[in-house]
C-alpha cells in the first residue's frame, strides 16, 4: 500500500546518547540532554519523548500508511556533529526495544511517570497485535530522519520534500506533533506560506510541563511562553514567511554549526534562495496553486 501518512516531530534538543539497554541514561534526566536553560526549567526534555512517543502511537494507529520524520539538524556545537534528529531516533529505539523485551516495565518504572510507561505499553501492545517486529519498526524506513532542518519552517518544508524522497510520492495528510504555543506558527504561518490546505494537517499539542509551579506561576509562565512566542517567532514570520532575511536567517545560520546544506530534489522550483521584492508577489508567482499538494 502506497505511503500516504506524514508524520512529522519537529526536534528541539540532542539527546546524550548512551545506547546501552540499561536505564542509567534513557533521556530522564535534563543532563541527559543538550538545553538552553529555558528548556530546563520546562522540563521540555521529558515532553520530547512525550511527543515522540504519541508520534510513534499515530504511526501503529495507520501502520500501512504512515512515516514517521524526526525533524532536526545539527544544532548543538557541543554535542558535536549529532543531528537532533539521530538522536531522538535512537533513544525512542533504545525506549521500545527496552518496553519490548520487559512486559512489566519493571525498569522503565523506577525511572519514568506513568504518563510515559502507558505510552509505551500501547506501543507495545499495538505492535503485538499487528505482529509488528522491532526491526520492522526500526529498519525499514517507517520511523526516520530529517536532518537539515534549522527552524519550524524548515521541519514542515523539508520533512514533505524527504518523505517525497522515501516514498517517491508526496504525502496526502500531515499530522504535526509539537508544542501547543506553536500550533498557530505551523498553521496560520508556515502552512499558508507553502499553500498547504489547513485541512490537509493534523497538530497535535504538547507542551512544557514545569515542576513544583504553584497556579499563579503556571499561569504566568504560558502567559509569558505565548508572549515570547509572538514577539520571536509569529511577528517575524509574518514579516518574512520564508525566513531568509536579517532576523530569521542569522537565528538559523547561527544553529547550523556544521554548515548543512539542504539539497532536496524539487526544492528548487519554490525559488526560495531568490525570494522576490515581497513575499506575497513570491507566493502569487512560484507557489500558489503551483505545489503537489495545492488545491
Amino acid at each position: 500500500m502506497p505511503k500516504k501518512h506524514l508524520i512529522i516531530l519537529p526536534c528541539h534538543g540532542v539527546w546524550e546518547m548512551d545506547l546501552t539497554l540499561t536505564t542509567q541514561n534513557c533521556g530522564q534526566l535534563s543532563e541527559n540532554w543538550f538545553l538552553a536553560p529555558f528548556q530546563i526549567e520546562g522540563n521540555d526534555h521529558l515532553v520530547f519523548i512525550k511527543q515522540s512517543l504519541r508520534a510513534v502511537e499515530e504511526l501503529l494507529s495507520s501502520y500501512d500508511q504512515g512515516v514517521i520524520l524526526f525533524s532536526g539538524s545539527q544544532t548543538k556545537t557541543d554535542a558535536g556533529p549529532i543531528s537532533e534528529a539521530q538522536s531522538y531516533f535512537m533513544l525512542i529505539q533504545k525506549l521500545i526495544t527496552l518496553a519490548f523485551e520487559d512486559a512489566e516495565k519493571k525498569s522503565l518504572i523506577q525511572v519514568f511517570k506513568e504518563d510515559i510507561i502507558s505510552s509505551l505499553s500501547t506501543i507495545v501492545s499495538l505492535m503485538e497485535l499487528r505482529n509488528i517486529t522491532l526491526s520492522d519498526l526500526f529498519t525499514t524506513g517507517v520511523i526516520n530522519t530529517e536532518e537539515y532542518s534549522l527552524d519550524s519552517f524548515d521541519n514542515l518544508l523539508y520533512s514533505i520534500f524527504r518523505f517525497k524522497e522515501i516514498t517517491n510520492t508526496f504525502p496526502e495528510r500531515i499530522t504535526i506533533v509539537g508544542f501547543g504555543f506553536k500550533e498557530s506558527r505551523f498553521l496560520n504561518y508556515h502552512a499558508k506560506a507553502l499553500d498547504i490546505p489547513k485541512e490537509m494537517i493534523n497538530y497535535i499539542s504538547y507542551d512544557p510541563e514545569p515542576l513544583d509551579y504553584s497556579p499563579k506561576q503556571l499561569d504566568q509562565y504560558f502567559t509569558t511562553l505565548t508572549k515570547m512566542e509572538h514577539k520571536n517567532a509569529l511577528s517575524l514570520f509574518d514579516k518574512d514567511w520564508y525566513a531568509k532575511r536579517e532576523i530569521l536567517l542569522r537565528k538559523k545560520e547561527g544553529r547550523n554549526s556544521y554548515k548543512r546544506v539542504a539539497s532536496y530534489n524539487g526544492l528548487e522550483k519554490l525559488h526560495l534562495d531568490n525570494i522576490m521584492e515581497t513575499d506575497e508577489a513570491h507566493y502569487q508567482t512560484y507557489i500558489k496553486g503551483k505545489m503537489p499538494w495545492s488545491q
